[in-house]
């Protein structure tokens, strides 16, 4: 029997595509972004070459005694623990197409690697070990230090399930353009296993979350009618406690005048009490 105290410290999170592992995920706990789902497993072994681990299914998370959120709160803790891998798209080719470093005057070096204008620059995200790397968009100091790097918002292509590409946000992306790339490319480049997802997503800096790109300006509308109802009610708020306070002041207005008649009544009230009668008064006079 496996116990969660043991285990928490090696846990850890997997990204696939839910369509294309519908058998693989039937027996796990899973939380869904989109058409990706995520995955919990436990690392029993890791080296230079990669990972090993164990799949935390249902039954195993049932015999630990713990509830899915557990998982993923621990899993959560340390994937943000953990180094990533965020490189420019031209240093990882270099890394690949010239292992023993970059030929000196060769002009075909520049017409293989991608330019090197920061503007024009693609990064890649992923772990240190390459291999389901793509599990770096979950992990939100990484996410956060790229948009401080870029300088706010950025787009993430889901290359596949071992890494995603990054871009930082121009005004003239078109989401609709980018999507179509990246449907042809799962289609035709990559695997059914290593496919992540169809979508292109946006980090969205402000609220620290990765959002659909294509649901961005709704998303975005709906911020801003948000705002204009809480000013609304803020307004509304703001002239109803004026009405009560003016109502308030009025009452107390007239109650203070209330007040004072009343006041003025019982002082009249008192001299007439301690007037003499007139007569009385005359016949005083006669007599002294």
């Amino acid at each position: 029997m496996m116990n969660f105290e043991d285990l928490k410290d090696s846990l850890t999170v997997k990204v696939v595509n839910t369509e294309n592992n519908k058998d693989y995920l039937a027996d796990k706990p899973t939380e869904q972004i989109e058409d990706m789902s995520v995955v919990f497993a436990a690392v029993v072994k890791e080296t230079d070459e990669g990972r090993m681990t164990l799949p935390i299914t249902n039954e195993i998370m049932e015999s630990m005694g713990v509830e899915q959120q557990q998982l993923k709160e621990a899993a959560m803790n340390n994937l943000a623990e953990q180094d990533y891998s965020f490189k420019s798209m031209r240093d990882v080719l270099v890394g690949m197409m010239f292992p023993d470093g970059v030929p000196e005057n060769d002009p075909m070096v520049d017409m293989m690697l991608p330019p090197e204008d920061p503007d024009m620059q693609m990064y890649v995200l992923s772990n240190e070990q390459n291999v389901n790397g793509a599990s770096e968009i979950l992990n939100q100091k990484a996410m956060d230090e790229i948009a401080e790097k870029l300088g706010g918002d950025f787009v993430v292509l889901p290359s596949s399930v071992h890494e995603t590409i990054v871009l930082p946000l121009k005004d003239d992306m078109e989401p609709g353009v980018m999507e179509n790339m990246v449907q042809e490319i799962n289609s035709g480049v990559v695997s059914a296993e290593d496919k992540l997802s169809d979508h292109v997503f946006q980090y969205d800096s402000e609220s620290h979350e990765l959002v659909r790109m294509d649901k961005m300006e709704e998303r975005k509308q709906e911020k801003e009618t948000s705002v204009e109802k809480s000013d609304k009610s803020q307004d509304d708020r703001g002239d109803k406690k004026a009405e009560v306070k003016t109502a308030v002041k009025d009452e107390k207005g007239q109650k203070s005048l209330k007040d004072r008649i009343s006041n003025k009544q019982e002082e009249v009230a008192k001299k007439e009490a301690t007037r003499e009668p007139a007569t009385q008064k005359s016949k005083k006079i006669a007599i002294g």
